[in-house]
């Protein structure tokens, strides 16, 4: 009954940044669930890995490597997939990135980097795919991989937590500009997945491993999983979701309704504890 639902068998999917990180496991989920997927990511590494997974599951597929903020060099991919495959149904923009470093310290070409990592590909993508989705008469389905961090302030990393909010707007622009042509424009906001790239900006991390166990900042109690990630991608991506456009999912384990309230041993408070402080800021021996 879902997968006739689903109807995702048979369609073809674009994924971004589909090789490694949160784009491995949706590219994985697309082809379990039938479909022919066409996948770029700038890692050679990764790139070889996914093309040998997409060949023990015996799935069609193209794998490009290239970096997507490469505007000429990702609309030719796009010509390779309507080669290879003849239409476009999914899209699932996965890339993003930044560094840390304080706003008053930001070059205009740091600046420029991050918004073409976080922001313009996505809008160059999602305009090569709807073009072909328009042109085929059959509607389709964009989904857009945002963060938390689009609903909340970043500080040290103004400009890609502003990127995300600003990818958020836009998917819901285009999904009422695009919505007469049956294409449905959504997003997903995770928080803590464990990828590698992630792992750079977890701020426990930095101060005592464990220090902010999952359990206390997340009302799930823990990280979340590719897998769970992918499903919701699946969701948006298929006819389960035909009625939903111009929305951002949260896969956040509940963190935006907590809005900063934590579960210490004592209960909820949205303060930090004064025995925590003391071990963040031991007092001066006499």
């Amino acid at each position: 009954m879902l997968d006739e639902w689903a109807a995702l068998a048979g369609k073809v999917a674009v994924v971004t940044g589909g090789a490694g990180g949160l784009g491995l496991p949706i590219t994985e989920d697309l082809v379990r669930a039938g479909m022919p997927v066409a996948v770029c990511d700038r890692d050679p590494e990764a790139v070889e890995r996914v093309a040998g997974l997409l060949g023990d599951l015996g799935a069609d597929s193209l794998v490009e490597c290239f970096d997507v903020r490469e505007s000429a060099r990702l609309a030719t991919f796009f010509d390779h997939v309507d080669d290879r495959f003849g239409r476009l149904d999914v899209l699932v923009n996965v890339p993003g990135g930044s560094f840390r470093k304080p706003a008053l310290e930001l070059t205009p070409n740091g600046v420029v980097a991050v918004t073409r990592e976080n922001f313009t590909h996505v809008f160059e993508a999602s305009q090569l795919a709807a073009r072909r989705m328009r042109d085929q008469r059959s509607g389709g389905s964009i989904v857009t991989v945002s963060t938390i961090e689009a609903h909340r302030a970043m500080p040290e990393m103004a400009i890609y937590g502003a990127m995300k909010a600003a990818v958020e707007h836009l998917t819901r622009t285009l999904a009422v500009e695009w919505g007469p042509m049956g294409i449905r424009v959504n997003a997903v906001a995770p928080d803590h997945f464990p990828t590698a790239n992630a792992s750079r900006f977890t701020w426990g991390q930095r101060v005592g491993e464990g220090l902010l166990e999952d359990r206390i900042v997340i009302p799930l109690g823990r990280k979340g999983t590719g897998r769970e990630l992918s499903a919701c991608v699946l969701f948006l991506a298929s006819d389960l979701s035909s009625y939903v456009t111009g929305t951002t999912l949260h896969v956040d384990g509940g963190t935006l309704a907590a809005a900063g309230w934590m579960r210490w041993p004592d209960g909820y408070d949205n303060m930090i504890p004064q025995p925590v402080l003391d071990f963040l800021e031991p007092a001066a021996e006499p």
